[in-house]
């Protein structure tokens, strides 16, 4: 019994421990964030370790699995869990959080797409190293029956040696010697029936397996996901949800800014708001459904100051934004000259890498980069 609870706390602890490794594996930024002003340190700083912090799990997974009995059982358990799990919940994510499965921008981490990647690999190298390395080098020892083996020294004396035509006129035929008589019939149908039983419930088993497995590459490959519309009614539903902060402010919440960011991305690359007024772009936007107090913060057109860019032009007026306190997403849209039909929208972010926003910063965006030539 103590065994068992034994192996049972193992394989908890050491799921825990995968799950942190997937969790470090997929989103590195946000446990150390990047910051441009290591770039100016000398010697190692903490952020030398980034690319290492993945061992901190391993190892405690390989403490785990040869703290006792059933290594093996242990360990795939704990990978294979963790990795099922993630098959299942990918395409739910998919559908409603996409920014969790892959990344919005290509200067953040790889997200879960990239930490499943890397499971693998840890399954694969590891089931390698366990299974056919450790094996080959620390075969598992077996008792050997010497007696069946041993061979008295005056069977192998020279001088007591027969030649051929001896050994044919005596022929020396072993008597074989029952111990406990004839066999039993009934007990050996017996045996038969129960080792039956046995094959037939390792069939279920292996049968039940392979169902289990081809259930998830089903819901994996054929769970509905929503089409380009539905993604883009998905995001402006989301773009406009926010939190009551302590201080009476309102912020938007981590999928909201993400979602913001990729509706008005659609709406500048597609021109949707070129040739409206400000009061149909807000109909399309559909700012009427947000609260008043929350409207007027995100419709605030005042001058901000952005990490990802210098913005020293007054040609372009803030439309719309949203963000969570550190990311942020902002609609930018440049009128005619009279100042009532959009003729343009842009989008701009800041706030997902301070590294990326320094460079962006110093170095321009493309979209303000044209007015210096």
């Amino acid at each position: 019994m103590l065994r068992f609870i034994s192996i049972a706390l193992r394989m908890i602890l050491c799921t825990a421990g995968a799950a942190v490794l997937l969790y470090v594996l997929s989103y590195p930024d946000s446990l150390m964030p990047a910051n441009p002003a290591l770039d100016y340190v000398q010697g190692i700083t903490y952020y030398d370790f980034k690319p290492w912090m993945w061992l901190a799990p391993f190892l405690f997974m390989e403490l785990v699995s040869i703290a006792g009995p059933r290594r093996n059982l242990v360990w795939f358990t704990a990978l294979f869990t963790i990795i099922g799990l993630t098959l299942i919940a990918w395409p739910v994510l998919t559908a409603t959080c996409p920014e969790l499965v892959h990344p919005t921008f290509e200067y953040e981490d790889g997200k879960l797409a990239q930490g499943l990647i890397y499971m693998f690999c840890v399954l694969g190298i590891t089931a390698f190293t366990r299974l056919v390395v450790l094996r080959f080098l620390y075969p598992p020892e077996t008792e050997i029956d010497d007696d069946i083996n041993n061979v008295d020294a005056d069977v192998l004396d020279p001088s007591k040696a027969l030649t051929v035509r001896e050994i044919l006129a005596n022929p020396r035929k072993a008597k074989p010697h029952f111990l406990f008589g004839d066999a039993d019939q009934e007990r050996l149908s017996t045996i038969r029936a129960i080792l039956r039983r046995l094959q037939r419930l390792s069939n279920w088993q292996n049968a039940g397996w392979l169902t289990l497995i081809a259930l998830i590459l089903c819901w994996f490959f054929f769970f509905p996901q929503p089409t380009e519309a539905q993604a883009l009614q998905r995001d402006r539903n989301t773009m406009y949800r926010y939190v009551k902060m302590p201080d009476g402010t309102r912020r938007a919440t981590f999928p909201a800014v993400h979602a913001a960011y990729r509706y008005m991305k659609h709406l500048a690359d597609t021109d949707a708001l070129a040739g409206l007024s400000k009061t149909q772009a807000e109909k399309l936007l559909q700012l009427q459904t947000v609260p008043e107090a929350y409207r007027s913060q995100l419709r605030d057109e005042s001058d901000i100051s952005i990490a990802s860019v210098d913005d020293i032009f007054d040609s372009r007026t803030r439309f719309l934004t949203i963000s969570d306190g550190r990311r942020v997403a902002v609609l930018y849209i440049r009128t005619n000259q009279e100042g009532d039909i959009i003729n343009i929208a842009e989008v701009q972010d800041a706030g997902w890498n301070a590294k990326a926003d320094d460079i962006r910063k110093r170095f321009g965006t493309a979209s303000s980069r044209s007015y210096y030539y």
